[in-house]
């Protein structure tokens, strides 16, 4: 029962810092001078994803050409060919959606992404991106879109319509 207390706060907490639009905390392996004096982990902030990383988180995604049918096939030489070409990649993704929008991002992805690479499982790689695209709702762009789309902008608004009626 105290367990699912604190899992309720928790999940308070963080909706709280949703709407307050402060970074998601996570917990990363440290690095090795740090481990030297005992300190495992570290924690950082996930800040979440604003358009313009979500769009270069997009772009890279898009780079990757995976075929989510061979990938789930389970075949061990296609997944480890998967892993080969897209590791690099993949471990940029996350990179940047955990560096977000700053103007040192594009020196800081690259080395967060090898750091991400190397000291990181793969179950912890699938846990971070899992985190990251939850953070960067991509629905708010999918709902932008279509109501682009379903704009006629050569129809007439209701203002329009109601001033040719009454003259």
């Amino acid at each position: 029962m105290e367990k699912q207390v604190k899992k309720g706060r928790a999940i308070e907490s963080h909706a709280a810092d949703a709407l307050l639009d402060r970074p998601l905390t996570i917990n990363l392996p440290a690095p090795w001078l740090l481990r030297k004096f005992g300190k495992k982990t570290i924690r950082y902030g996930v800040p979440f994803p604003k358009g313009e990383t979500l769009c270069r988180m997009a772009a890279l995604f898009c780079r990757m050409d995976i075929d989510l049918k061979e990938l789930k096939a389970g075949d061990l030489g296609t997944t480890l060919e998967c892993i080969a070409r897209n590791g690099k990649r993949v471990s940029r993704v996350i990179a940047e959606g955990m560096v977000g929008n700053s103007i040192f991002s594009s020196l800081f992805v690259r080395p967060l992404a090898w750091y991400i690479r190397c000291h990181t499982t793969m179950k912890g790689m699938a846990e971070l991106a899992q985190v990251i695209l939850l953070l960067a709702s991509p629905e708010g762009f999918v709902n932008t879109i279509s109501s682009i789309a379903t704009m006629n902008m050569m129809a007439p608004t209701e203002s329009q319509a109601n001033k040719i009626k009454g003259s």
